[in-house]
C-alpha cells in the first residue's frame, strides 16, 4: 500500500479552510445527539460479521510496518474526520430546523394581515352599531325603575345662571320615604364632577310633613342665600322645582326655629308656595365640557306668559344664553304636530324631506322634544312619517313615554 503524502500540518490546515459552523443550541442538548450516534457507531461494530473481523486482523498485519510511521496522523485524521463528520451532521440538523422556524414565521406573517382587517372590520360594524348596542339616552324611563327610586336635584350650572335638573336612581328602602332618600344622598353629589356648581347639600335643616306635604327649611342666621339677588333667586328656583319633584304643596322659611328668613333684596319672607305652571319651559343642550358628545337636556323658561307646545319647539332651534343652551332642535329636522289633549297625546308628522339618523345627536333631540311634550303634561308621543323604524333604545313604530325624569348620571353613595 502507498504511503499518504498528506501530513498533520496540511491535514489540520485543509480542515481549518472549512467553513466556521455555529449552534445556538444547549450544549447539553448536542452532548445527548454525539453520544448517542457514538453509542450506534460502537454497536456497528461490535456487530460485525466474524468473517469481517478475521479479515480486519489480516489487513492489521500486513499494515503493522506502516503504523509506526504514520498511525499518529492517521488518528488524528480520523478523529477530526469524525468531529467534521458530526459537525456537519449538526450543521444540517440547525439548518433545518432555521428553515422550518422562517417558514412558521412567515406563515404567521402571511396570516397577520388578514387577521388586523378582520380586527378592523369587527370594530367599524361595532362603531356602526354601538347606538343599538350602548343606551346613550340621557334621561331616566319608566323601565329603569324596577325596585329603585329617582331622585332629581336642582343644581346651578358652573356660572350660576340656569338650573340643571340632574336625576339619580337609588334602590327603594321599605323604611325610608322619597324624602328621606332626597335628604340622605344630597351629601354625597358629585356637582363639580358634573361639570356644575357645589350646591348641596343645602345650608339648612329641612323637615317635611308627610301628611301636610310642608317643607320646613330653617337657616341660621349668617345664612349664604342673602349675599346677592342671584343668590336669593336660586334658592327660590331649587325649592320650587325640589316642590314639583317631591310632591311638596308649600315651604316654610324659618330663622333658627323663628319664622321667616331675611333676604337683602326681598325682605322677610315666611313660605314658598309652589307656583310652576305647565308650558314654562322648553328644553335646550347644555355641555359643561364641550368636547363631551352627551350633553344634559336643560329646561329654560322662555316665556312669562302661558304659551303652546309650538311656540315651545319653535324658540328650541335658537340657543339661549350667549349660546351656553345650545338649541336642541336643528334646521335640518322639520315637523308639523297634532294635538290630542284628551289622550295625552302628541302626534308629530315629520316632513317629506326631513331624515332622521340613528345616532347620538338625534337621539338627544328627541329626547329634549319628549321633555318639552312632559312639561306641556303629554303623556306619549307618537312619530309619523319617519324614514327609520328605531332611533336609540326607542321604537318608532309605537307610541313613545316621556321621560320619567331629566339627565341621569351614574352616582355611587
Amino acid at each position: 500500500m502507498k504511503r499518504s503524502e498528506w501530513t498533520d500540518d496540511q491535514i489540520e490546515e485543509l480542515l481549518g479552510q472549512m467553513p466556521r459552523i455555529t449552534d445556538n443550541r444547549d450544549p447539553r442538548e448536542i452532548y445527548h445527539n454525539i453520544s448517542l450516534k457514538l453509542n450506534k457507531r460502537k454497536q456497528r461494530m461490535w456487530v460485525m460479521p466474524s468473517v469481517a473481523t478475521a479479515g480486519a486482523f489480516i489487513l492489521f498485519f500486513i499494515l503493522v510496518p506502516n503504523l509506526f510511521d504514520w498511525n499518529g496522523g492517521k488518528e488524528n485524521s480520523m478523529e477530526l474526520a469524525n468531529n467534521s463528520s458530526t459537525a456537519s451532521e449538526m450543521a444540517i440538523e440547525k439548518r433545518s430546523f432555521d428553515e422550518a422556524e422562517h417558514q412558521n414565521t412567515s406563515l404567521i406573517d402571511e396570516r397577520q394581515p388578514s387577521t388586523k382587517m378582520a380586527e378592523i372590520d369587527k370594530n367599524q360594524k361595532m362603531g356602526i352599531t354601538s347606538i343599538e348596542n350602548v343606551d346613550q339616552s340621557t334621561a331616566v324611563y319608566e323601565e329603569d325603575l324596577a325596585g329603585n327610586e329617582v331622585l332629581t336635584y336642582a343644581i346651578p350650572d358652573d356660572t350660576v345662571q340656569f338650573i340643571v335638573p340632574v336625576s339619580i336612581i337609588v334602590p327603594k328602602e321599605d323604611n325610608k320615604t322619597k324624602f328621606d332618600l332626597f335628604k340622605e344622598n344630597m351629601e354625597s353629589l358629585r356637582e363639580q364632577e358634573w361639570g356644575l356648581n357645589d350646591y348641596f347639600p343645602l345650608k339648612a335643616n329641612l323637615d317635611f310633613e308627610e301628611e301636610n306635604k310642608i317643607l320646613t327649611v330653617d337657616v341660621q342666621a349668617d345664612h349664604p342665600y342673602s349675599i346677592s339677588s342671584n343668590s336669593e333667586w336660586l334658592l327660590n328656583q331649587v325649592l320650587n322645582y325640589t316642590m314639583s319633584t317631591l310632591d311638596i304643596k308649600k315651604v316654610r322659611l324659618t330663622t333658627d326655629g323663628n319664622n321667616g328668613i331675611d333676604f337683602s333684596h326681598m325682605g322677610q319672607i315666611n313660605e314658598f308656595v309652589y307656583s310652576d305652571q305647565p308650558g314654562d319651559d322648553a328644553y335646550y343642550f347644555y355641555f359643561p365640557n364641550k368636547s363631551e358628545s352627551k350633553p344634559f337636556i336643560v329646561p329654560f323658561k322662555f316665556s312669562d306668559k302661558q304659551s303652546t307646545i309650538a311656540e315651545a319647539f319653535a324658540v328650541m332651534r335658537n340657543s339661549q344664553k350667549g349660546e351656553r343652551l345650545v338649541a336642541s332642535i336643528p334646521s335640518t329636522i322639520q315637523f308639523d304636530i297634532e294635538d290630542n289633549p284628551d289622550e295625552n297625546k302628541l302626534v308629530i308628522r315629520f316632513a317629506n324631506d326631513t331624515i332622521l339618523n340613528n345616532d347620538e345627536s338625534t337621539l338627544h333631540t328627541l329626547e329634549a322634544i319628549l321633555l318639552t311634550a312632559k312639561e306641556f303634561n303629554y303623556d306619549v308621543v307618537k312619530l309619523e312619517n319617519v324614514n327609520i323604524d328605531r332611533i336609540g333604545r326607542f321604537d318608532l313604530t309605537h307610541e313613545i313615554k316621556v321621560p320619567v325624569a331629566p339627565n341621569k348620571r351614574e352616582y355611587t353613595h
